[in-house]
């Protein structure tokens, strides 16, 4: 029935939210932080805020991701009373540097996906900027798996926007209903492929409710193999 898969990357393949907190730790120590402003975590939790409320404003086209890239630091040190524009940028400079360099994945990820090239094409579709993604997929050597990545940075669309599903499947020369959209984000993944009339996986690993059915669900990548 499918001839395309679509993989989404962050939190689905490559675990984002592992790789991410060792990352900023490792930089948070390095200016010697834990002892001027005071424990990582708390200071962490301050961050993923302002993370968050950036990516959103750069979803809608408000924001362009070198705003985002420095700013998302510089304000959670502000509010720890360190303000410097210049060290925020530093930070984040270092962040983007070291943070593709992280190796950790979900369970059963390669397995999976060997499993999986040998019967279907394997695609990436992500709202990463594209010289990161690229840089974790070869550093996990997961690119072997794929024949494409498509980002939101290079084709000018966010998941779950139309568009950037719709550029997916038209490179592809592929019918919708040979696609296939595994991911962990009910939003961007689920409902942006359901939108696009493209079949979906839903990666439930953190145990999200939701009002609307997908296609498939799994808490599991190991379970792509019981229907696929």
């Amino acid at each position: 029935m499918y001839k395309h898969i679509f993989f989404d990357l962050d939190r689905t393949l490559w675990d984002f939210d592992t790789n991410t907190k060792d990352t900023i730790r490792e930089i948070y120590n390095s200016y010697n932080f834990q002892t001027t402003i005071g424990d990582f975590d708390e200071w962490y939790a301050n961050y993923q805020k302002h993370n968050i409320h950036l990516w959103d404003l750069y979803g809608l086209g408000e924001i362009k991701k070198e705003y985002l890239r420095d700013m998302r630091f510089y304000f959670a040190l502000k509010d720890y009373g360190v303000d410097d524009m210049a060290l925020g940028a530093e930070f984040g400079k270092k962040f983007v540097e070291r943070s593709p360099l992280k190796t950790t994945v979900f369970p059963h990820v390669n397995e999976v996906l060997s499993y999986l090239s040998k019967k279907y094409r394997l695609h990436i579709i992500t709202n990463g900027f594209q010289e990161i993604q690229l840089t974790k997929l070869t550093n996990t050597k997961l690119i072997r798996f794929f024949d494409n990545v498509f980002t939101s940075d290079v084709i000018g669309y966010n998941k779950p926007n139309l568009g950037i599903f719709h550029h997916a499947v038209s490179s592809l020369n592929a019918r919708k209903n040979e696609c296939l959209m595994v991911g962990d984000d009910f939003k961007s993944d689920i409902i942006g492929a359901r939108n696009s009339n493209i079949d979906q996986v839903f990666f439930n690993h953190k145990d999200a409710v939701y009002d609307v059915k997908p296609t498939y669900e799994i808490k599991s990548l190991k379970d792509l193999e019981n229907f696929l």
